[in-house]
């Protein structure tokens, strides 16, 4: 059958774009004349000449399993105005089947507002977010896996000045959150708490630990990995080698049964909700260290799975068992706030990492956006002088906060109402999203940013934060970074990944599982495999 049969080619009309992202071969149809037929087959995209887009238009959807003849049919359903977004809608799928009972689809549809021309359809799985990991291979080494991630993952209390989150720890986890950024101070001399700055935040660090393992040992967790990034917040009062041992006897000293207080389903100190289901005889008998990666390189996923990787941004060593190549992965140089931002290695892996959070104004949220998702960007380059055994990770910050132009929540939210207003980072970072998966030629969509305005080098600008930041970046361009820059890059292996982390995850709503998505879209296209050259010019030794 033709991908596309119209009724009606009088007139000249729009273009009709379908992205079809899951393992199901759908029929698109538009009511009620069927004025427009699309066949999508699974993981591909389709375009036609169609009609202008109607309320209801059906879905036709054949199993993964082409011998399967039964066929699922669902009525796209538009939302309301105000349940939808400016950029785009996701419609309801309701079911047509005769039976009465609640059929959920196995895929979700978003319409994308392109342009008036350029109507857009994006299908994609209907995932479960709490163990999506799952379903990427365990040789997959983490460099080539997009990680979602929250800053300040436990500060839930300050607003508008000090919260970065609304939902408690273990929502985060299950909603796909797999990096998160634990800040912690010392209370009563022997006592984590999560802190930021000077805001306790109101959550033990040994229930931090709780809800993870408990988490991790799930039946939808135990697929999953968890980077979890330690700082210590309270620096300047409380000495370096006390905190680096407090952190060393929770990970060391303490079994599962201590930590997992009431042996069955409990409440998550974090925030309230029920924690899944775990054996109490298992947490009485296991060590919380096996719930833990310490090594100081970058693994492969099946390494990892059910475990917290630790990633280290204190201590020196003294007191761990192999010294910082015991501390998980290790980095105390962190420069405060420099554009557009520094690599470090460990081992095989660069990290190239972006910590941009001193915009002074929340009008900049536009750069902040283009800087955090540029860094993302990998691809490879014909100077590329590293080995293929190498791997970069990016890591990207798109948290910001200047007071008091820039809060928080402005920066991340935007500033509006009824879809009126300023655009905030994550609206920003949900549409560049959604334009890779639902584009006929994502490898130019994902490059997108790097056409938009960045923020300018400040090299003289003021350094401020904890010792030990780094004061001495050299900001200078190396002739073989612009060489490599200058060379051109082979657009057909350029990959999104690294660690995205991000304030107030939770809205636009969908903005995890569209990040999530481009891991499986890397995986189509190809490139979740092979290690290419870092975009970043900043270099540390």
């Amino acid at each position: 059958m033709a991908p596309f049969i119209s009724t009606s080619a009088s007139k000249p009309k729009p273009a009709w774009h379908i992205s079809n992202l899951t393992n199901f071969d759908i029929r698109f149809a538009d009511s009620p004349a069927n004025e427009v037929v699309i066949e999508a087959t699974k993981n591909a995209t389709h375009s036609a000449q169609g009609g202008k887009f109607r309320k209801d238009a059906t879905l036709m959807a054949a199993g993964p399993d082409s011998s399967v003849e039964e066929k699922q049919s669902f009525t796209l359903k538009r939302p309301s105005l105000l349940g939808s977004s400016s950029k785009w809608t996701e419609m309801r799928l309701v079911s047509n089947s005769s039976n009465k009972e609640h059929v959920e689809a196995p895929f979700r549809a978003f319409q994308v507002k392109a342009s008036s021309v350029d109507q857009r359809l994006l299908v994609v799985p209907n995932r479960n977010m709490a163990s999506y990991l799952k379903d990427i291979p365990d040789s997959v080494h983490l460099s080539n896996i997009l990680l979602p991630g929250t800053h300040d993952s436990m500060a839930i209390y300050g607003f508008p000045f000090a919260q970065c989150q609304r939902q408690p720890l273990l929502t985060q986890l299950r909603a796909g959150i797999r990096v998160i950024d634990v800040r912690l101070a010392i209370v009563n001399a022997t006592t984590l708490t999560s802190f930021h700055g000077v805001i306790n935040q109101k959550t033990l660090f040994s229930d931090i630990l709780a809800t993870l393992y408990a988490f991790l040992q799930s039946e939808e967790g135990k697929s999953e990995c968890v980077v979890m990034s330690i700082k210590q917040e309270d620096f300047a009062t409380n000495p370096a080698a006390l905190f680096s041992q407090l952190v060393h006897d929770a990970i060391f000293g303490s079994s599962l049964a201590g930590n997992l207080k009431d042996k069955g389903i409990r409440k998550d100190t974090t925030g309230g909700e029920p924690l899944p289901p775990h054996s109490p005889t298992a947490a009485a008998t296991s060590s919380s260290r096996s719930m833990w990666y310490l090594e100081n390189r970058v693994p492969n996923l099946g390494q990892v799975r059910g475990k917290i990787i630790l990633f280290s941004r204190f201590g020196d060593g003294t007191g761990w068992e192999n010294g910082i190549e015991g501390m998980g992965i290790w980095n105390t140089r962190w420069p405060n706030s420099v554009i557009p931002g520094w690599n470090w290695d460990v081992k095989d892996t660069t990290f190239q990492s972006q910590d941009w959070y001193d915009i002074g104004s929340f009008s900049k949220a536009p750069e902040k956006f283009a800087l955090a998702t540029s860094t993302l960007i990998t691809r490879p380059s014909p100077s590329d002088p590293t080995s293929k055994s190498h791997h970069i990770i990016p890591m990207s910050f798109a948290s910001a906060s200047t007071l008091p132009f820039a809060l928080p929540s402005a920066v991340a939210l935007g500033i509006g109402i009824l879809q009126i207003g300023f655009a905030g980072v994550n609206a920003r970072i949900s549409q560049w999203a959604l334009d890779i998966l639902s584009s006929d030629n994502p490898s130019a969509a994902m490059l997108s940013p790097l056409s938009l305005p960045q923020p300018k080098v400040d090299a003289n600008k003021g350094k401020k934060g904890p010792a030990t930041a780094d004061s001495n970046v050299n900001q200078t361009k190396s002739e073989e970074v612009k060489a490599a820059e200058q060379a051109p890059p082979d657009n057909r292996l350029t990959r999104i990944s690294g660690w995205l982390l991000m304030d107030y995850y939770d809205s636009p709503g969908d903005m995890i599982r569209f990040l999530v998505e481009l891991n499986f879209l890397n995986q189509r296209l190809g490139v979740q495999v092979a290690p290419v050259q870092a975009t970043s010019e900043i270099t540390t030794s």
